[in-house]
């Protein structure tokens, strides 16, 4: 989400999400692989199969849309998204399993058309009984998988260029050093003064998108 807020005054934001999915293959890609013995994948695979046909549609909705409505889109994802974090952070929706399969569908499409939905599956992923490790490698392993799935979408698509595709995987792996230098400052930081910086880049970011809209 931070990436694609950084990226898009320099890209377009059209081309912000199809650039960032590739990069995010390689980032989800490393977590997926460090936590694969963990994944809970009778869970993971109903998520996917669930999500799979809607993820398609939503990037087939975004390559669709101008450049001034995705700006919108992505622009309220993201006011949504700030207090909803607070309102779900360290709590869980009770759901059985089977539920995961229904809330696939809203999730799937989003993903597809947006970016930064994947911490709304939290709250639903306790409540059908994830947690600690198992929780954070199913998370990796579907964001991994989802952002392959977005890649090769937007590759049939005019918006991602072979020199496009090359720049997210430079992105992606410019990524490694970046989490790094960033759990340094994090461990420097108090943690409320780290979450209302990220907010108020996300707010920005927000506004940035937004404003798009209005300036067409």
């Amino acid at each position: 989400m931070l990436l694609s807020i950084a990226i898009a005054p320099v890209l377009g934001i059209k081309l912000t999400v199809p650039v960032v999915t590739v990069a995010m293959v390689i980032s989800h890609g490393a977590r997926a692989l460090y936590f694969r013995h963990d994944v809970d994948w009778k869970l993971f695979a109903l998520l996917f199969v669930c999500a799979f046909p809607f993820i398609l549609l939503g990037v087939h909705t975004y390559v669709a849309l101008s450049e001034a409505a995705i700006g919108l889109l992505l622009g309220t994802v993201l006011l949504i998204t700030l207090p909803l974090r607070r309102i779900l952070k360290n709590k869980s929706v009770q759901i059985p399993r089977a539920a995961i399969g229904i809330v696939a569908i809203p999730y799937g499409f989003l993903s597809g058309a947006s970016f930064g939905v994947g911490m709304l599956l939290g709250p639903f992923l306790l409540g059908a009984g994830l947690a600690g490790e198992t929780l954070i490698a199913t998370i990796a392993v579907q964001g991994f998988f989802l952002n392959v799935i977005k890649s090769v979408a937007f590759g049939f698509s005019p918006l991602l260029t072979p020199w496009y595709f090359a720049t997210g995987i430079f992105m992606g792996i410019c990524t490694f050093p970046g989490h790094y230098i960033g759990r340094k400052i994090v461990l420097r930081t108090r943690r409320s003064t780290h979450t209302v910086v990220l907010e108020l880049f996300m707010l920005t970011g927000a506004f940035y998108f937004i404003s798009r809209w209005f300036a067409t």
